[in-house]
């Protein structure tokens, strides 16, 4: 069997405003379930920042230093023009506590208006550094009779080309997505597809068939999600070794040396 050094796209810790009643959610909690399925390094939203205000940023650096491997994402509102006044200062701070890449769920209100202007001039920042942005919340990532979730494949094509520097991370991409996902894939180079929602029979093998595996990135979805479904799809996935160390860890670390300071 093939060895591949897992890395975690898509976890977030502390407690959310809905669990579940299995729902294990706590710092501690998650870095044990990570190492029981020998995930080694990801990248970890605090639950604070995603659900309260992204002030809380701070209370995941704590985290991140004691347990080595696991890399820091930061909440960015959609439109950050208000809350970033400073870009320069944002992303010195950034840099400076080694985050890996900014999470923007969708806004609730005018969650559709990706134009450059109301994203903020932060973005503009994230495109010269090539900060990686996990879009939380899209159209792509939920089922067919589900509600829109807020971004379109439309809007993520126009903030994929108004940034073209800016690695977009498209989180819990939906099987049912697909014929919308690979067009837009191979318009836009910087658009890429996270799979711990991605459940479709011999998906992988698909997705790999029809955009290459240099887009696509291994995510467990923690806490709302198990690490299994994800770990199974890409270990036992029809597809070249090579391609399947890509998947499980390689692409994203690329992404994350690739930050310029």
């Amino acid at each position: 069997m093939t060895d591949l050094e897992f890395f975690d796209a898509n976890v977030v810790v502390g407690r959310v405003s809905r669990p579940s009643p299995t729902m294990r959610c706590e710092p501690e909690e998650i870095v044990s379930e990570l190492a029981r399925h020998d995930i080694t390094e990801a990248l970890v939203t605090h639950a604070h920042a995603l659900e309260r205000s992204h002030e809380d940023n701070v209370e995941v650096l704590d985290l991140v230093r004691a347990h080595p491997g696991l890399r820091p994402a930061w909440v960015v509102p959609e439109h950050s023009t208000l809350d970033f006044p400073d870009p320069d200062a944002a992303i010195s701070q950034m840099l400076a506590d080694d985050v890996g890449a900014v999470r923007v769920p969708a806004s609730r209100y005018n969650g559709y208006t990706v134009d450059p202007w109301a994203l903020g001039p932060i973005w503009s920042r994230f495109d010269a550094v090539r900060m990686p942005v996990l879009l939380a919340g899209s159209d792509l990532g939920r089922y067919p009779d589900g509600p829109a979730l807020g971004f379109s494949a439309r809007n993520i094509f126009d903030m994929a080309t108004s940034f073209p520097g800016i690695p977009l991370i498209i989180l819990r991409v939906n099987f049912s997505a697909l014929r919308v996902l690979v067009p837009l894939m191979r318009a836009c180079p910087n658009v890429f597809a996270e799979l711990s929602f991605f459940t479709a029979h011999h998906g992988v093998e698909t997705l790999v068939r029809e955009l290459g595996a240099d887009r696509l990135l291994f995510g467990s979805g923690l806490p709302w999600g198990p690490p299994g479904p994800s770990l199974v799809a890409t270990r036992y996935a029809r597809v070249a070794d090579a391609d399947k160390r890509l998947i499980a860890g390689d692409n994203l670390r690329r992404l994350l040396g690739d930050i310029r300071s």
